[in-house]
């Protein structure tokens, strides 16, 4: 059998283990919640926001972007990594699972590929349900003038960055996910560090720390002239470290 073969089927396994949890329902609730909040905020305030002749969609977008950057999107990594573990953990499956026909590294990518492709999914959402709700402002408030403007590719390129500066984060929050089988061990550990970066206001920690990525690359997009990928090297670089160290660390276990 092909690498492609026994990458394909593990991967097929992984998904249909998926189906029937919490899973995929925290990829859409997730940015559901934050794109929510700003509209709500939009809709009741709005005026406060929102002037005549300047572009609503940069306020809106920017209120949501900053709330899932610095809060949401660690945070759902953090409780997604422990729920895609316990899938196996809480069935005490771990030892079966690596005992099948299949390689190890089949079964550990194919969990890392759909933990990851989860991940992609919340940020396609989040680009929907922010341009969905920017819509129905236009609709139900059409004096904030977003029917007269749009920033749907600078939208589109924003999450799709904001997504890879934090799969470092998702990269080392997968392997406590698969290390522990506690669910709160990942899901507190991912939103102490989040907050402890944050408290403490330290732009040497802030800049070291991967959970704080995706608000970084924001925080240097929105300061510039045009994107700036030194914190999307250095995550996918991280992510890939993440990944083989995880791979060689859980293999030499029969039970993760």
């Amino acid at each position: 059998m092909s690498i492609q073969s026994y990458f394909t089927r593990s991967l097929t396994i992984e998904i249909l283990k998926a189906k029937g949890t919490l899973v995929l329902w925290l990829a859409l609730v997730a940015p559901l919640f934050v794109v929510g909040v700003a509209f709500t905020a939009s809709y009741l305030e709005g005026y406060k926001f929102y002037h005549k002749g300047v572009n609503p969609w940069i306020e809106f977008t920017g209120h949501i972007l900053v709330g899932w950057s610095l809060f949401i999107f660690p945070i759902y990594v953090s409780l997604q990594s422990a729920l895609v573990s316990a899938i196996e953990h809480q069935a005490d499956t771990w030892k079966s699972v690596y005992s099948l026909p299949l390689p190890k590294w089949s079964v550990f990518y194919a969990k890392l590929a759909l933990f990851t492709g989860l991940l992609a999914i919340s940020h396609l959402v989040l680009f929907g349900f922010a341009e969905g709700a920017g819509w129905l402002l236009s609709e139900l408030k059409p004096h904030y003038n977003f029917q007269l403007f749009t920033i749907r590719p600078v939208l589109a390129q924003a999450c799709f960055n904001i997504l890879l500066s934090g799969l470092g984060m998702a990269s080392l929050q997968f392997y406590i996910g698969l290390r522990f089988r506690s669910f709160i061990i990942p899901a507190g550990f991912g939103l102490f560090i989040t907050l402890a970066g944050v408290i403490s206001r330290s732009q040497p920690i802030s800049r070291a720390s991967p959970y704080l990525s995706p608000i970084n690359f924001f925080h240097n997009a929105t300061q510039a002239d045009g994107w700036h990928y030194g914190y999307v090297y250095i995550s996918l670089l991280t992510y890939i470290l993440g990944a083989i160290a995880g791979f060689l660390s859980t293999s030499q276990r029969d039970v993760v």
